[in-house]
């Protein structure tokens, strides 16, 4: 009986023994437990708290920067949009700032949230101090003061990173905290294995291998990610705890490096706008220098044409009487002087309106045009110098191909091209000119083709002045008006070389649908052909109006050879005396002339007080770019470009006293 109570007791201990170690393994067991998990929840608390720090942070510095680009624009184009831009990104990271405040924060780091505050109420400061100096005019102190923005944004920039500084050694400071308390878990977890060794080898083993081994897989992923290795993962897991352990710290991974990843974008993108800005503000300058260049050529124009168009003038005239004379010697000159003066004067008069038609700006004035038809006038042009130089053109177009485009310009853009195909083939051989056009529903393709030398470079062939020819032969400004017109039209145009010899040029432009035909209105009786009497059986009476001496001379000569009474003023106000005196036949004037009275304000008189005079008068002009800024206030064929030949002249005159508006 004793025994047996013995045995019951021993039982009874050994069970009391057995329980006390079961509550001591359970005991022990959930205290570890609870350390891990506190150790787990501080772990992810403060990384998702750091990540969000960090997030802030980055957002306040491209605020900033955001707000610094904001500032220049203001400063380039003075928009008030560039302001509440601004002040709104202000608002936000002023916000984000105030944010910090709501975390359990060292008094250090309050400290340097307040100090970023006022770096960044500092920033503002100077930036709208330089938005006042903008709108009162003064750039130059604007741009002093907002480049100070640079090194404010920098130290703004140090203060954010202090701040995360010190943040980081708090959480060093927790995650050493938590690393210690993990190191008291493990030493429980050895002792308590110690003390239960003979009863609980197998669950002190498996706790080892199965709690024990990852959590220290976790940390050293975590020293991995902390280390710079963004790739750093947590294994699967076989327990959920564990795997809410390796899910929380793979979607911290995640998040953190989703952070870096927004960070570069976005850096990458500020890099970009900063790039493009560059970029822009230098394709402003280079529009300015283009605008600037071609409103002082504008303005030059008329002072190169006037006297380039008495030389021009003069040496036709000399050209007739030099053919003219029964000297023999005298009508030699025309080949070795006379001629040569006349070449170079219409080089020149090329030379300033080309210059003038590249300079100027474009004009849309797009329409459909017929392909075939542009292709027919263009070529109809050059047609006899093909014939003369025994060059031939084989042209294939669909009278159907209609495109969009400035009918003129198409036509200079093709007449340009076949000039410069016959001048290549008349210096180094071939004899035909091939032009060829298709297209599909969108796009017509026109390819111009000869059998020539080819370029000598095709990637400089539209480089404005590059060219090969002479310099009594070309001017370099050709195809860099073809390049010019086509780029205006909305298409592209390039230049290779054929295979074996020979060159092409390829241009895209946009298909258009055929115009509506209007019916025709009631025909209109031709003018009559006939130059109109002088009144009293006289010759035509013409009154010449310009403040030039050599151009007033010029014409003088030009209508005294043609059989008419040219009569002289060199003003508008002499003008109207003249007029009033005694009404010429036909009044010609020179635009711009100086005092109140010039070309447009004599013609508005005429209008009113001699009306039929008014109607066929002419106007003479050198400004090739003043009809696509200014309307003339006379139809194109009543104008006299200069420099004038003898034969333009004669026309234009003829082709006004012929007129029937009396």
């Amino acid at each position: 009986m004793l025994g047996f109570m013995m045995r019951r007791s021993l039982r009874r201990m050994l069970s009391f023994t057995a329980l006390s170690v079961a509550i001591a393994a359970v005991a022990t067991t959930t205290i570890a437990l609870v350390l891990t998990a506190r150790v787990r929840a501080d772990n992810d608390r403060d990384a998702r708290a750091f990540v969000e720090e960090q997030r802030i942070a980055d957002h306040i510095t491209a605020l900033t920067y955001q707000q610094q680009l904001d500032a220049y624009r203001f400063l380039l184009s003075a928009d008030s949009g560039s302001i509440r831009r601004f002040d709104a990104k202000g608002d936000v990271a002023e916000a984000e700032m105030r944010r910090y405040l709501f975390y359990t924060l060292s008094t250090s780091a309050r400290l340097q949230i307040e100090r970023m505050r006022e770096l960044h109420q500092a920033f503002e400061v100077v930036a709208h101090r330089g938005f006042e100096l903008v709108k009162q005019g003064d750039t130059a102190s604007a741009r002093l003061r907002l480049s100070q923005l640079d090194n404010d944004a920098a130290q703004l920039d140090d203060a954010v990173s202090s701040f995360l500084q010190i943040r980081l050694a708090q959480h060093d400071a927790l995650e050493e905290k938590n690393r210690s308390i993990a190191q008291v878990v493990r030493t429980i977890l050895i002792l308590a294995g110690v003390a239960l060794v003979f009863l609980a080898m197998g669950i002190a083993r498996s706790v080892s291998r199965r709690v024990l081994l990852p959590l220290e897989h976790v940390i050293r992923t975590t020293e991995a990610l902390k280390r710079g290795n963004a790739d750093a993962r947590v294994g699967p897991q076989e327990y959920d705890e564990l795997k809410s352990v390796a899910s929380a710290f793979n979607e911290m991974a995640e998040q953190m490096q989703l952070s870096r990843d927004q960070a570069e974008m976005q850096n990458e993108e500020l890099r970009e706008s900063l790039e493009q800005l560059h970029v822009t503000q230098d394709e402003l300058v280079q529009r300015e220098r283009l605008s600037a260049m071609g409103e002082m050529l504008a303005g030059l124009a008329h002072e190169l044409n006037n006297p380039l168009g008495s030389v021009l003038g003069m040496a036709e005239l000399l050209e007739v009487e030099v053919q003219s004379s029964p000297q023999p010697e005298i009508r030699h000159l025309e080949s070795t002087v006379v001629l040569p003066l006349v070449r170079e004067a219409r080089r020149a008069r090329d030379l300033v309106r080309n210059l003038l038609s590249f300079a100027r700006k474009p004009v849309a004035a797009l329409d459909h045009v017929s392909l075939a038809d542009t292709i027919t006038s263009s070529l109809s042009h050059c047609a006899a110098a093909f014939a003369q130089s025994q060059k031939n053109i084989r042209v294939s177009a669909d009278a159907e191909l209609f495109v969009r485009a400035d009918g003129v310009k198409l036509e200079q853009v093709i007449l340009n091209l076949a000039t410069n195909a016959l001048d290549a083939m008349k210096a180094g051989g071939g004899t035909l000119l091939s032009i060829r056009a298709g297209g599909d529903s969108k796009t017509v393709t026109v390819v111009v083709e000869d059998d020539g030398p080819g370029f000598a470079d095709p990637h400089s062939a539209f480089t404005p002045f590059y060219t090969t020819k002479s310099s009594e032969h070309g001017t370099g400004l050709g195809l860099s008006l073809v390049q010019k017109f086509v780029s205006e039209f909305g298409g592209t145009v390039s230049a290779t070389n054929r295979t074996p010899n020979g060159a092409r040029v390829t241009i895209t432009l946009t298909r258009a649908e055929a115009p509506v035909v209007i019916p025709a209105a009631e025909p209109v009786p031709e003018p009559s052909n006939e130059v109109a009497a002088a009144p009293r059986g006289r010759a035509p009476r013409v009154l010449i109006v310009d403040d030039e001496p050599a151009l007033l001379e010029v014409q003088r000569r030009m209508l005294t050879m043609a059989g008419m009474t040219p009569i002289l003023a060199s003003s508008g106000a002499q003008a109207m005396e003249i007029i009033e005196r005694d009404p010429p036949d036909l009044v010609i004037s020179d635009l711009r002339m100086p005092g109140e009275i010039d070309g447009r304000a004599l013609l508005g008189w005429l209008s009113v007080a001699y009306p039929p005079l008014a109607a066929r008068a002419l106007l003479v002009t050198g400004e090739i770019a003043h009809e696509m800024d200014n309307a003339l206030p006379v139809p194109t064929e009543r104008v006299i470009r200069k420099p004038f030949t003898l034969v333009e002249y004669r026309e234009r005159v003829e082709a006004a006293l012929r007129s029937d508006e009396r």
